[in-house]
C-alpha cells in the first residue's frame, strides 16, 4: 500500500490530533465585545428609565388637568363634572350623548334624582367628554405629557412657542426626554 503525500499551502494548516483546539481569539474578543454592549445598554436604560419611585409632583393635586383624561379619577373610565345651576339628569345626558341611565347607574343616584349645584358625577367617557375636559383645562394652564408627546410636538399642539415652554419649565433639564405623566407648565 502506498502512502499518499498531502501538500499543504503556506495559508492552510493541517489538523493535529490535540485534545483543545488552538485558542480563539476572534471568540474571546466576541465575548467581551457582547459583555460591554450589554452593559452599556443597561447603564442607558436605567439612566433615562430610573426605577424606584416617581418624582413627587409640587403642582397641586385638585386641579383637572390638560392633557389628561381625568386628574381626579387617575382613570380613564369616567369623566367628572361638576353640576351647574339649571342642570338635569336629562340635560347633562343630552348634552354629554350619554344615556341617563348610565350616568344613576355610575353615580348610584336614587330617585327623584335630583341634582344639586357643585355636586360631583361621574360621566363615561366619550368623545363629548373628552372635548368638554379640554376646554376646562385651558385656563388652568397644565399640562401632563401623554405617550408619543415631544416637547416641539406640545409647543405645536398647544400654540405656544418653544422658548416661553422652555421659560415655564426651567426645571427641566432634558426636554428632548419627556415622560408619561410629566407634568409642563404654559406660560
Amino acid at each position: 500500500m502506498q502512502k499518499s503525500r498531502v501538500r499543504l499551502s503556506p495559508h492552510l494548516v493541517a489538523q493535529t490530533q490535540s485534545s483543545y483546539p488552538p485558542p480563539s481569539y476572534a471568540g474571546l474578543l466576541r465575548l467581551v465585545g457582547s459583555i460591554f454592549l450589554i452593559t452599556a445598554l443597561f447603564l442607558v436604560v436605567r439612566h433615562y428609565y430610573p426605577g424606584g419611585q416617581p418624582t413627587p409632583n409640587t403642582l397641586p393635586q385638585d386641579e383637572a388637568v390638560l392633557g389628561a383624561e381625568n386628574n381626579q379619577a387617575k382613570s380613564s373610565e369616567y369623566y367628572l363634572y361638576e353640576v351647574a345651576d339649571g342642570d338635569t339628569l336629562f340635560s347633562i345626558s343630552k348634552k354629554f350623548q350619554i344615556k341617563w341611565g348610565e350616568i344613576v347607574e355610575m353615580n348610584d343616584l336614587r330617585e327623584p334624582y335630583a341634582l344639586e349645584r357643585g355636586q360631583k358625577i361621574k360621566l363615561p367617557t366619550n368623545t363629548a367628554t373628552k372635548q368638554q375636559q379640554f376646554y376646562e383645562n385651558l385656563k388652568n394652564k397644565i399640562y401632563i405629557v401623554e405617550e408619543g408627546d415631544s416637547f416641539v410636538g406640545v409647543a405645536q399642539k398647544l400654540n405656544v412657542s418653544v422658548t416661553d415652554l422652555l421659560r415655564s419649565n426651567p426645571e427641566l433639564h432634558a426636554p428632548d426626554f419627556l415622560n408619561v405623566g410629566q407634568v409642563l407648565r404654559l406660560p
